[in-house]
């Protein structure tokens, strides 16, 4: 069953829950919404089957074995975050703006399906497990702030305009838009933090990327952007303003696609395309478990 599943399948359901949660705006039929929740739940399910068939795919990995795996993980907590909301807050439009974010995200996946896996002996240590399940996080909460940040600014434009709030289109209060925003800024920094830090023991321990890796040094650029952002909102006073906030958690958004761009398209070995660890032998074992996954 698992080895006819395909990032199509689920690909397929968020884009059809998209494309009602666009509808809600001129349907506001109770069916809609039922079918649009289906449709999610039955994204979710299949995805979380492809995670495992991939999981069994690939020998000796960890629980995240390849950026194209991290990528379908960020999706499938950013999807089960949409469908939380949709039972916590059933008249928002949260999915207009989370959904396109797990699309991208799957779309990044299929590109990145040719990258090398990480090398097992990291993956399965404890450091390695630390290293990537923290910035995982830390990229889910830097796009949950992109995301509010994006719904304050639309927020506070309509109610500085006083225009008519449509049934079809609703978002939270600004209240909860400025602490979810600010939320997100401390608990991006402190996760990425965490992240850094167990990447930096993981690279003394194995030493298998040099210091000069693109990706090391945009990582920390992006880390020293969150701390001086949230020391910033912090203690400047007239940035606590939700406007502010919601700029710089953007921005945030706008650093981290750069990382993620140099992982994709720049000269770093932490995403190689014909380096794996086992030599060629391994890596015709992995294509292999992967063809046969699609």
């Amino acid at each position: 069953m698992l080895s006819g599943i395909t990032l199509l399948c689920f690909a397929s359901c968020y884009a059809i829950t998209l494309g009602l949660e666009i509808a809600r705006i001129w349907i506001r039929a109770r069916s809609r919404a039922v079918v649009s929740l289906g449709f999610a739940v039955v994204g979710i399910v299949t995805h979380t089957l492809y995670l495992i068939g991939e999981q069994q795919g690939v020998i000796q990995s960890g629980p995240i074995s390849s950026w194209h795996q991290w990528c379908l993980m960020a999706a499938w907590v950013l999807m089960s975050l949409f469908v939380i909301a949709a039972f916590a807050q059933p008249g928002t439009s949260l999915g207009l703006f989370l959904l396109p974010m797990v699309l991208l995200l799957i779309g990044v996946a299929y590109l990145m399906d040719q990258v090398a896996p990480f090398d097992a002996g990291t993956a399965t240590e404890s450091w390695g497990v630390i290293h990537g399940t923290a910035l995982l996080a830390g990229t889910v909460v830097v796009m949950l702030g992109f995301v509010t940040g994006i719904m304050y600014l639309i927020q506070s434009y309509r109610l500085k305009h006083k225009m008519l709030t449509s049934e079809g289109f609703k978002l939270p209060s600004l209240e909860w838009l400025e602490t979810t925003n600010r939320r997100a800024l401390v608990i991006s920094t402190c996760l990425l933090a965490g992240g850094m830090f167990a990447g930096i023991l993981l690279k003394i321990s194995h030493n298998s990327f040099p210091w000069t890796d693109p990706v090391i040094w945009s990582s920390a650029i992006l880390f020293l952007w969150l701390v001086a952002s949230m020391i910033f909102e912090l203690v400047y006073r007239p940035a606590r303003r939700g406007q502010k906030v919601a700029y710089l958690t953007m921005a945030n958004f706008v650093f981290l696609a750069l990382v993620l761009a140099l992982i994709l398209f720049g000269p770093s070995q932490h995403a190689r395309q014909a380096d794996y660890p086992g030599g060629d032998a391994d890596a015709a074992q992995v294509t292999d478990a992967r063809s046969i996954l699609r």
